[in-house]
């Protein structure tokens, strides 16, 4: 059974592949934060490995291949996350992947080896990496995973199956997640407002459903937000202190996305299209902030933002960043 829900393009290209024994020796699986790169590169694993893979080539999740790639204990499978090496890249390449990579399978059919976040390799890594591409061994297959393939040489784009995820439109599939999951909704989560909040992130609905923390943590993030932009610049500067103290580059900015989405939902209540706003537990707030700022600054307070990312994305100073973010938001000023 595939694990991978509401990427069927991607899914068909896999069987299509397997059916017509064109296995590619490298796959290169694209897409934002949770929308599921991980599931299908695990999914990719074990269907090319299966010893009784289903009418469809899916795996059977039962044979010995299947159980143990889902314990993460076969040997032919190497996972590397290059957002946290045990020890520096380059030598995690050459003792993880240059170092197993022309060994035979032991158990399955293929070595696999799914490398994470390669849009964070430096050049060298890169280079490194790319020489096995360019001769790979007949008998592995490499799962490159990244949120930003734009960051990724072109020599080794072009030597990969590319395999762009989107978030699914699917809402039934979407509440079907949430009711299906064996897990218990928190009582400040109702199914409507996951799914806005998702935006078609089905891993992500599995992330919050199973460390409700993380929907908490957005929710402080936001008290803070309003607290600061309704604050004064001191105010202001001691939030952008704590956004920098906390800054998760392995989350992909989120800081940045969450606030994002606020002030997305104020441009669609000051564009009278309230059915697309996502943080709908917040809408009295959010209506009563269109009070105080119109389009034209609210697009700008994104466009703020977009490049805060990019900032932050090429190393620069987080206190610098935010703190300049938040001078070019208006002061609100309120009459007694």
């Amino acid at each position: 059974m595939w694990q991978t829900k509401g990427h069927d393009q991607a899914i068909g290209f896999i069987k299509r592949s397997i059916e017509t024994n064109r296995i590619s020796h490298a796959y290169l699986i694209s897409g934002d934060s949770y929308i599921g790169k991980t599931t299908l590169a695990f999914d990719i694993a074990k269907a090319i490995n299966c010893f009784g893979p289903g009418e469809d080539y899916s795996p059977c999740e039962k044979c010995t291949s299947c159980t143990r790639i889902i314990n993460n204990t076969h040997v032919d499978i190497h996972v590397l996350d290059f957002s946290k090496p045990k020890n520096s890249p380059i030598e995690q390449l050459r003792k993880d992947f240059l170092g197993e990579i022309y060994k035979n399978p032991y158990e399955g059919s293929y070595k696999i080896f799914i490398i994470s976040h390669i849009d964070k390799m430096r050049s060298e890594h890169a280079n490194l990496l790319l020489k096995t591409l360019e001769e790979p061994p007949s008998d592995a297959v490499i799962i490159l995973i990244s949120e930003n393939k734009m960051k990724i040489l072109d020599t080794i784009l072009s030597r990969c199956q590319i395999l762009d995820l989107y978030p699914t439109t699917d809402i039934f599939l979407l509440e079907n997640t949430i009711k299906t999951t064996a897990v218990p909704l928190s009582d400040d989560l109702d199914v409507e407002l996951l799914v806005k909040l998702s935006r078609g992130r089905i891993g992500w609905i599995h992330r919050v459903l199973f460390d409700p923390d993380l929907f908490f943590s957005m929710q402080n993030l936001l008290d803070d937000l309003e607290t600061a932009v309704y604050g004064s610049f001191e105010e202001r500067f001691k939030f952008s202190s704590k956004l920098a103290n906390n800054i998760n580059v392995v989350e992909g900015f989120s800081d940045i996305y969450i606030m994002m989405t606020w002030w997305r939902d104020i441009m669609m209540i000051i564009l009278n299209n309230e059915t697309e706003i996502l943080n709908t537990n917040r809408i009295d707030v959010l209506r009563d902030m269109t009070n105080n700022f119109n389009i034209d600054q609210v697009l700008e307070i994104i466009k703020a933002l977009d490049l805060a990312k990019t900032h932050l994305n090429m190393n620069a100073n987080p206190l610098l960043v935010y703190d300049n973010l938040f001078i070019n938001i208006p002061i609100i000023y309120v009459s007694n």
